[in-house]
């Protein structure tokens, strides 16, 4: 019985190991202004983000410090239109503030879109796209 659940438990350690590598993507953006991610403000520079769980969640880190944040996605859209082949993300800015607004990761994927601060009543709102560059290894 013992080593019934020693095998058991090897095989589900394993199992979680392969999910998890093949359910993350990994990217590197150069930022050049300062961003809300979720409700984290990050500053600019050069980041890595990790899709995870297919694109149920993402991972955005700063190459320089430990400032990262955790975005949940709001829903998944087509692909946006006149899309590049390359990856991106969007972020939606206002006279003084950024916010990401979709992480977009190439052709026959959805965009992941997520929540956005409520702009206020007269703000222009526009999008700036930033290129996502995938690291090797995935």
């Amino acid at each position: 019985m013992k080593s019934m659940t020693t095998k058991l438990m090897i095989t589900a350690a394993a199992l979680a190991i392969a999910t998890g590598v093949a359910a993350a993507q990994q990217y590197r953006a150069d930022i050049p202004f300062a961003f809300r991610a979720g409700t984290k403000m990050m500053a600019p520079g050069s980041y890595s983000v990790r899709v995870k769980e297919s694109g149920k969640w993402i991972v955005v880190s700063s190459a320089t410090s430990a400032n990262s944040a955790i975005l949940l996605t709001h829903y998944q859209a087509d692909a946006p239109k006149g899309a590049a082949e390359q990856p991106t993300l969007t972020f939606a800015c206002e006279t003084s503030r950024c916010a990401l607004a979709t992480v977009w990761t190439g052709p026959s994927v959805p965009a992941m879109s997520f929540y956005q601060p409520r702009s206020g009543k007269d703000d222009l709102v526009s999008a700036t796209e930033i290129r996502l560059v995938k690291l090797n290894g995935d």
